[in-house]
C-alpha cells in the first residue's frame, strides 16, 4: 500500500474511533500500556514527556503518531488561533493518560496547562484553578473538583502583604507535591511565574538591540541609578542618564512602579548587563544651541549653582552656562557668593558657545554699562576724588571711586612720613580723599595719592605733576610695586 494511502487509512480509522468521544471524555479513562513492539520504548505514564507527529485534525482534536503504531490526541485549542497544524509537524507533548480501550495517548502540549485528575496529577505539572478561599498559611485552589493548597510563600515572586486579594481569581500553578492517599495537593504559583519570566527573558534578550526604545517599569532605586524591568530583563539607568539637567537624587526623577520609556544604550552579554537612558528618548537640548544663543545674545538667566570660580545659570532645561568670576562685575569680586545666589535671576550676555564640548560662557558685567567709559572726564589728572578703601596690599591700598572703578594709592603716596605698612595709615572700609596722579583707561588703572591732597591743583591746561619722590634708598623698600601696577 502506498504511503499516502496508508496515512489516509490511519486518519479514517482514528476519526471513526473518536467520533463518539471528546478529548475530555478520554482523559477520564485509566490504564497503562507497555510500549514493547511499537518501534521502541514510548513513555506512556501520566506526566511523561515525548514527541509526536501530527497526522490529522478532526474538529477540535489533533491526532498524533508515536512510533510505528501508537497514536495520540490533543486539543486543537492548545495551538494558536492562526497557527498552522499541518500533517508531519513534530510536537512536544506531555502524556495525561493512556486510553487502553482505544489504544490512544491523551496528551497536552508541553508547557501548557494540563487537566488535573487524581490519576494525572504529578509534581512539575502545570495546572489552572480558581482561588476559592484563604486559610492559615495560604490559599485554597479549586482545580475543577480537586481541592489544592497554595502556600503564601508561593503566591507570587515577591512578598504579598495581603494574599486575600487573589480570592476569586483564576491562576496557573505548578504542582509541588501530590499525596493521593490523603488527597492533598500543594501548588506553587511562584514557580510558574519564575519559569514564565525566564522564558520571556530569554525571548526578550534575543530581541533587544542597542538603540531600541522600550517601555519598562522602575524597580529598585539606588543612589547611583534606577533599575527598570523591560519585561523579564532588568536594565540600569545611571543617574547621569536620567535627565539632561543635573540630578542630585535619583528619587527626584523616578520612583518604584513608575512606567517609563527608555533607550537601550549598551548591551554587555558577557556580564549580563543592559545600560538604559531616560534622557535619550527626548531631544538633546544642546543640538542647535549655537543658533538659539549666538554670541552677543542678551537674556535673563536663573542661577542654579555657585562655585569658587563662578556661577552656573540655566538658559533652558538641560542647557547651563558658566558666569566666570571675572565676568560677574566690572569691579573686583572676591567670592561669587558676594554677587549672586542660587535662584536669583540675573541679566547676562552670551560671550562664547562650544556645543561640541557642551559649554557656554556668560557675562554679567557686559550686560551693564562699562563704568570705565568716560573715566577721563570723571577723574581728571590733578583732581580730587573721594572713595572707600576696599583692600590692602603690601605695596598699597585700593580705593573704590565709583561702582566698578578702582584706583590704587602706592604705599609711598599714603603719607609724607615713612610708612611701614598700609594698615598704619588706612583701614578697609575707610572713606578717604585722594588726588588723581595718573589715569590709564586702556589698562583700567588710576594712580592716587593721599599726601598730594594738600598740594595745590595744577593750572588749567597743564598736566598734574606727581609730587617729587624721595631718592631711592639703597635698602629696598618693603613689599615693592606689584607688576599689575607697574607703569
Amino acid at each position: 500500500m502506498p504511503a499516502d494511502a496508508g496515512m489516509a487509512e490511519i486518519e479514517r480509522e482514528v476519526a471513526e474511533a473518536m467520533a463518539q468521544m471528546s478529548a475530555e471524555d478520554l482523559a477520564e479513562l485509566g490504564g497503562g500500556v507497555a510500549a514493547a513492539g511499537r518501534g521502541g520504548p514510548i513513555p506512556t505514564s501520566p506526566g511523561s514527556e515525548t514527541t509526536g507527529t501530527v497526522v490529522g485534525v478532526a474538529g477540535e482534536d489533533v491526532f498524533l503518531q508515536f512510533g510505528d503504531k501508537l497514536q495520540g490526541v490533543m486539543p486543537r485549542s492548545q495551538f494558536g488561533k492562526n497557527e498552522a497544524v499541518d500533517a508531519g509537524r513534530r510536537v512536544d507533548v506531555v502524556v495525561e493518560r493512556y486510553d487502553e480501550e482505544n489504544d490512544l495517548l491523551l496528551c497536552t502540549r508541553q508547557g501548557l496547562v494540563q487537566r488535573a485528575t487524581w490519576t494525572t496529577l504529578n509534581p512539575g505539572m502545570l495546572v489552572e484553578g480558581r482561588i476559592s478561599g484563604m486559610n492559615k498559611g495560604g490559599l485554597e485552589v479549586d482545580l475543577k473538583g480537586i481541592r489544592a493548597f497554595l502556600p503564601a510563600s508561593h503566591v507570587d515572586i515577591g512578598h504579598v502583604k495581603d494574599i486575600s486579594i487573589y480570592i476569586g481569581q483564576t491562576v496557573r500553578c505548578e504542582v509541588l507535591e501530590v499525596d493521593r492517599r490523603a488527597r492533598n495537593v500543594t501548588l506553587s504559583r511562584r514557580k510558574y511565574l519564575e519559569k514564565e519570566r525566564a522564558e520571556q527573558a530569554e525571548k526578550l534578550r534575543a530581541e533587544l538591540e542597542e538603540g531600541q526604545v522600550r517601555k519598562g517599569v522602575v524597580g529598585n532605586v539606588t543612589e547611583f541609578g534606577a533599575f527598570v524591568d523591560l519585561g523579564g530583563v532588568d536594565g540600569l539607568i545611571h543617574i547621569s542618564d536620567l535627565s539632561w539637567t543635573p540630578v542630585k537624587h535619583v528619587a527626584d526623577v523616578v520612583s518604584p512602579g513608575q512606567e517609563v520609556e527608555v533607550k537601550i544604550l549598551k548591551i554587555d552579554a558577557d556580564r549580563d548587563r543592559i545600560s538604559l537612558g531616560l534622557k535619550q528618548v527626548t531631544p538633546d537640548p544642546w543640538i542647535g544651541v549655537e543658533d538659539r544663543y549666538p554670541t552677543g545674545t542678551a537674556l535673563n538667566v536663573r542661577v542654579v549653582r555657585v562655585a569658587d570660580f563662578g556661577a552656573f545659570a540655566e538658559l533652558e532645561a538641560g542647557v547651563d552656562g558658566l558666569i566666570p568670576v571675572s565676568e560677574m562685575s566690572w569691579g573686583r569680586v572676591n567670592r561669587p557668593s558676594d554677587v549672586v545666589s542660587v535662584g536669583e535671576v540675573v541679566p547676562v550676555v552670551v560671550i562664547r558657545v562650544e556645543p561640541q564640548r557642551r559649554r557656554l560662557a556668560l557675562s554679567m558685567k557686559q550686560a551693564s554699562a562699562d563704568p570705565w567709559a568716560g573715566v577721563l572726564e570723571s577723574f581728571e589728572k590733578g583732581s580730587l576724588a573721594s572713595g572707600r578703601v576696599t583692600r590692602l596690599a603690601d605695596f598699597g591700598a585700593f580705593v573704590e571711586l565709583a561702582p566698578g572703578v578702582e584706583g590704587m594709592i602706592h604705599i609711598s603716596e599714603l603719607s609724607d612720613q615713612r610708612v611701614r605698612t598700609c594698615a598704619d595709615v588706612v583701614q578697609v572700609g575707610q572713606e578717604v580723599e585722594t588726588r588723581v596722579l595718573d589715569v590709564d583707561p586702556e589698562k583700567r588703572r588710576i594712580a592716587l595719592s593721599i599726601k598730594a591732597v594738600a598740594a595745590p591743583a595744577p593750572e588749567p591746561g597743564r598736566e598734574a605733576q606727581a609730587p617729587a619722590r624721595r631718592p631711592a634708598r639703597k635698602r629696598p623698600r618693603r613689599g615693592g610695586l606689584s607688576s599689575d601696577w607697574a607703569w
